[in-house]
C-alpha cells in the first residue's frame, strides 16, 4: 500500500467525466495540465474539494469510497486516471505525490520511564 496525495474532480455523469479526461490528456506540459485540472475542478466538481482545485490531500484508508481508494492505489503517480464510479459520482483523478508505507516496528508510543524504573509507581 502507498500513501497518496490525490486531486480529483467528481462529476455526475460518466459522459462528462470522459470529456473532461480527454480534454486534460491533450496537454503535454504537466504544469499546464494541473492548472487546467484545478480550474475544471473549481468549475465542475461536485465535491467540496473544488474550492482547493480538487486537491484532497493525503488519502487514508477508510476515508474515501472503497472503489476510489482501490483505483488510486492501482494508479500510477502523475498520470490522469478514471473515471471511477462511486456513490458520490464519477471521479477523474491524479496522484501528485506518493510515499511507501512501511512498518516502523513500533507499536504505540514509547517514552522514557520516569521514576524508579519500569513497573514502579
Amino acid at each position: 500500500m502507498r500513501s497518496l496525495f490525490v486531486s480529483h474532480i467528481v462529476l455526475t455523469t460518466e459522459d462528462v467525466a470522459k470529456v473532461l479526461l480527454e480534454h486534460l490528456r491533450e496537454y503535454d506540459d504537466p504544469k499546464v495540465m494541473m492548472k487546467v485540472f484545478a480550474r475544471l475542478a473549481k468549475k465542475y466538481s461536485a465535491c467540496g474539494s473544488r474550492h482547493n482545485g480538487g486537491e484532497l490531500g493525503w488519502m487514508e484508508v477508510h476515508t474515501s469510497a472503497p472503489e476510489f481508494f482501490e483505483a488510486a492505489q492501482a494508479a500510477k503517480a502523475h498520470e490522469l486516471s478514471g473515471p471511477v464510479k462511486t456513490t458520490f459520482g464519477y471521479h477523474i483523478f491524479i496522484i501528485t505525490e506518493e510515499e511507501a508505507v512501511g512498518d516502523t516496528g513500533i507499536d504505540g508510543v514509547h517514552v522514557p520511564c520516569l521514576g524508579g524504573g519500569d513497573g514502579t509507581l
